[in-house]
């Protein structure tokens, strides 16, 4: 249970009514329609005024955060999804529109293509394709590169950038950087983009939402302040709703976000600035900070204090994130983390969108590859269960935006070699996933209405996954 002074800041379980009551997820074999109603009232707890896509806050860097209606309708939703059509086919810069018209044509005849064969593989395609990713991945693992380049001719004569989701898949393993003008024109409506894929799909915000509401029932009464150290702070979609509570807490609050990237400058500051901005609507003096991996040891060191809570948060691979992270700058954090938590109160929240690459489970590379390969054919078949039939084209966009990041040969096998048996959260003591959070979660997905399902698991309960048709998604899990 939270520790708190006051229930009426905030309830000690996630209240009945929240907008993920109003979330609307389901699937039809013939419109394939996925689509979000959110509202939110003055009587829903912090988790629905502040988080995951209700105006209040909708996402960072996002006009509409300044815009304080509380209603977002399945109408809305959907003509956000036509406005990612209408990328593809419109520049808004008339210097550009042949440039423009000519992208279209090029993704036009595609998807014609792709709807004149009924969107239908041949099973004896589909098979023989499968066949070949195999004997690919059994041709690496014994260091047969040469006939694994064999292999990989014969794949790239089945592949296909619109055809079914294996197709699909394969493509992105073993394409040219085909999509590159896909990528090019979508990169420039980014911030619509992520907006459309972090409101309808259920990855991101189950992550966050998971994370966040472990981290709220940890906090201590009786401490002043909360540092979160949060590994990848991106566009900071995470952070409203504890933003909000931690407010209504009245404790203070520093977020500290590790610096990845040499070129991420730009997006850090835009993003302290939103978070600010944000938290001043509450009156809580907010401090973002950035650092080094390095230096945050030298930083916190020597801070212990009863007074302080930390959080260590580290997300890694989800989809809305678009990027991968080396697994050494991972452990890296970890080891910090846990080196912290011996003299502090605090927490590590651990997201994983990368379930198919955990190392602990594959002896070989064949089935490392292959368990890739069910994860992210299941993560491509939630997807386009989620865009209606007429909106190929933005599914194309979404795909290259947020999940061909992570599907490359390359990396995999990259990876593979690369594979540490200690994940840097060896020796922690699981905290166990509360049942208020758990329900909240299977009302994000709508479990039993649709394809997606919630399953906590860990030798005490301390993991939560997201799984589609009962392959695992996205797994987070809490420690101490």
């Amino acid at each position: 249970m939270m520790m708190m002074q006051s229930k009426d800041l905030i309830q000690t379980s996630w209240p009945n009514q929240s907008y993920f009551h109003s979330n609307s997820y389901y699937c039809e074999s013939e419109h394939h329609e996925i689509f979000s109603s959110i509202n939110s009232t003055p009587e829903n707890s912090i988790v629905s005024s502040g988080l995951y896509g209700c105006d209040d806050y909708p996402l960072l860097e996002y006009d509409q955060m300044q815009d304080p209606s509380p209603v977002y309708n399945e109408s809305r939703n959907i003509n956000t999804l036509d406005d990612v059509c209408r990328w593809l086919c419109d520049d808004y810069d008339n210097d550009n529109d042949r440039e423009s018209e000519e992208i279209q044509s090029i993704i036009t005849v595609a998807v014609d293509a792709m709807e004149e064969s009924n969107d239908v593989m041949e099973p004896e395609s589909q098979t023989g394709l499968e066949n070949l990713l195999k004997a690919y991945a059994d041709g690496m693992s014994m260091g047969q590169t040469e006939l694994a380049k064999v292999i990989v001719k014969c794949i790239r004569e089945k592949i296909n950038p619109v055809g079914q989701t294996l197709e699909r898949i394969a493509f992105k393993l073993f394409g040219e950087n085909q999509e590159e003008y896909i990528k090019q024109e979508s990169m420039r409506n980014f911030k619509i983009a992520f907006r459309v894929f972090y409101d309808i799909f259920p990855y991101g915000r189950f992550a966050h939402f998971t994370a966040n509401s472990t981290i709220l029932e940890r906090v201590p009464a009786h401490v002043e302040s909360v540092h979160i150290v949060d590994f990848d702070l991106g566009e900071g979609s995470q952070w409203p709703q504890v933003i909000q509570a931690i407010a209504q807490m009245k404790k203070s609050l520093i977020i500290t976000s590790i610096k990845l990237d040499q070129d991420q400058d730009s997006q850090f500051h835009q993003t302290r600035w939103h978070l600010c901005n944000f938290a001043r609507t509450f009156g809580l003096n907010l401090k973002v900070q950035e650092i080094e991996i390095g230096q945050l040891v030298n930083l916190i060191e020597g801070r212990k204090s009863e007074k302080e809570f930390f959080v260590f948060n580290c997300m890694v691979g989800l989809p809305h994130m678009g990027k991968t992270r080396k697994t050494n700058q991972v452990t890296d954090f970890l080891k910090v983390a846990k080196l912290v938590l011996a003299q502090n109160q605090g927490i590590i929240t651990f997201g994983n969108g990368e379930e198919g690459e955990r190392m602990g489970n594959h002896s070989d590379y064949p089935s490392f590859f292959d368990n890739n390969l069910a994860h992210y054919k299941a993560l491509y078949e939630s997807m386009e269960c989620g865009f209606p039939s007429y909106l190929n084209e933005a599914r194309m966009a979404i795909e290259t935006l947020f999940l061909a990041p992570f599907i490359s040969s390359k990396s995999w096998f990259q990876k593979w070699e690369e594979r540490i048996e200690n994940t840097g959260l060896d020796g922690l003591k699981g905290v166990k996933m509360s049942i208020e959070s758990w329900n909240e979660a299977r009302e994000l997905v709508k479990e039993g209405e649709s394809q997606y399902g919630i399953r906590v698991e860990g030798e005490n309960g301390n993991e939560m996954v997201l799984e589609w048709r009962g392959v695992p998604l996205v797994k987070v899990s809490a420690w101490v």
